[in-house]
């Protein structure tokens, strides 16, 4: 089998509907529009979880967070639990991660065979969040808490990173490789903080506008509540303007590794793969929200472009597909074996055909924790133009949306359409153990306390983690 190279473009937080190639007639992103317009996109792609390590654990097992365990930040996957990198390597793939995936604890690899360069994020436990000090002013920005505390144009620790995380790929992609290669390329942006370079915050605030929701009478879940920020326009605005410049930004960055990779193609004659995902997206705004957790398409739905050897040109597709879909399709693509218990499923077929998939339907998994106490296991499934979500213990606030005709979901069909909300509610909870899954929880939730209390205490060294550096720490010129 003719193998080819492949490389897989993994941004954080970039709410699907932000792009040109989506329809999105703000924000400017020529080249996801070209590589769009060259492969095969998902409209309906979604993320398993709205929350970073959930769904990267998730992408990487091809497994409902149900099945790993990991729905928090905290969770980690062992040793011995294999993820899709390991299946390509043992095809005799060089497996590269450059940047960010998030991974917890001292394997720092979990099948990549190579990592140039290292993470933004702390890898072991008790260090993140507003233990920080290495942020400087941005301390705490990276979180949902305090996303909002600097806002403007300038630059900030995730565009440095990301910045260094480029040129780490665009180097190795100048030198020559014997073996196929995976490469994954894992950027921060366009994550909180809301910081974009200064030109491009200026012309998005000459650009932007409120949320789509805003001051519209339409009502969240109860039990979201607590996670509204209720913040003057003029802030609203500066926030949707540093987003917007982010995934430009993003964007350029984007051209730049694709030039690079199809230069390393020509250069080798090899065919190529070319992947463009994230793991999830971000409200910005829409329903007072900010960040991700919860399962409103801002949040949950996420871009999703293939491009390259075999797959089919120019093409659209409406169906349903998962983040965990990417493995099984690129063992298929490569000849290898998948991880046991797979939820995700192959699209190899649909991406050579050209040939949609409307039957299929996706599930998306989230737990919300008000309290040690008060667990609210959440899921959502999308099928066709479809989309129900429910919560365990508040049925009474199950929701239903007609995607097609409502993509704000400003309109809950349920008492419309009670035979489709069984349909699809029979297609939701099969396999979801609730207690057990609340069981769980908690009792990684107490692992996790003693690993935060052992990370802060203990002097060893995290040798494969980004140092911050004073250009990074400059506060931003507009805020």
């Amino acid at each position: 089998m003719d193998k080819p190279d492949i490389l897989i473009f993994l941004s954080d937080q970039h709410n699907a509907m932000c792009s040109g190639f989506a329809g999105n007639e703000i924000v400017r992103t020529p080249n996801l529009d070209s590589i769009a317009s060259k492969g095969t996109t998902f409209d309906s792609a979604y993320t398993s979880c709205p929350l970073c390590v959930p769904a990267r654990m998730s992408m990487l097992t091809g497994q409902l967070p149900s099945k790993t365990g990991i729905f928090t930040n905290d969770g980690a996957i062992g040793e011995d639990q294999t993820t899709f990198i390991h299946s390509i390597a043992a095809e005799g793939y060089e497996t590269v991660l450059c940047g960010r995936m998030h991974f917890l604890g001292e394997d720092q690899r979990h099948g990549f065979t190579k990592r140039i360069m290292g993470e933004i994020t702390p890898s072991l436990w008790g260090r993140g969040g507003k233990k920080r000090q290495d942020l400087g002013p941005f301390k705490g920005t990276l979180t949902e808490e305090f996303c909002t505390n600097v806002v403007g144009g300038g630059t900030s620790p995730v565009l440095e990173y990301d910045r260094a995380v480029i040129k780490a790929a665009e180097e190795y992609l100048k030198l020559d490789h014997e073996k196929p290669q995976l490469i994954v390329i894992g950027t921060y942006a366009p994550h909180f903080t809301y910081v974009a370079p200064s030109d491009l915050y200026q012309y998005y605030m000459t650009k932007i506008g409120m949320p789509f929701i805003y001051g519209k009478n339409i009502s969240n879940y109860p039990l979201l509540n607590k996670y509204e920020k209720y913040l003057p326009e003029e802030v609203i605005q500066r926030i949707r303007a540093a987003y917007f410049g982010m995934i430009e930004n993003m964007d350029v960055q984007i051209g730049r590794i694709k030039q690079a990779w199809d230069d390393f193609l020509n250069k080798t004659g090899r065919k190529g793969v070319f992947v463009y995902l994230s793991d999830h997206g971000d409200q910005i705004g829409e329903r007072n929200f900010y960040g991700k957790q919860t399962f409103y398409e801002g949040s949950s739905r996420i871009p999703l472009i293939f491009e390259g050897k075999s797959i089919k040109q120019g093409v659209k597709m409406k169906g349903a597909v998962s983040i965990m879909d990417i493995g099984p399709t690129l063992c298929e693509l490569v000849g290898a074996t998948a991880p046991p218990e797979q939820n995700g499923k192959s699209i190899a077929g649909q991406l050579v055909s050209g040939e949609d998939s409307l039957e299929r339907y996706c599930i998306s998994e989230f737990v919300y924790s008000q309290s040690p106490e008060s667990l609210i296991p959440g899921r959502m499934l999308r099928k066709g133009n479809w989309k129900l979500i429910s919560y365990y213990g508040h049925e009474e606030f199950d929701a239903l949306y007609d995607i097609d005709k409502d993509p704000w979901e400003t309109e809950n069909l349920s008492v419309c359409f009670k035979d489709k909300v069984e349909e699809l509610k029979q297609l939701l909870l099969e396999g979801w153990d609730t207690i057990k899954v609340m069981k769980e929880y908690k009792v990684r939730i107490e692992h996790h306390k003693i690993l935060a209390k052992w990370g802060a205490a203990v002097d060893v060294p995290e040798t494969e983690r980004w140092k911050v550096s004073e250009e990074a720490r400059k506060l931003p010129e507009i805020y």
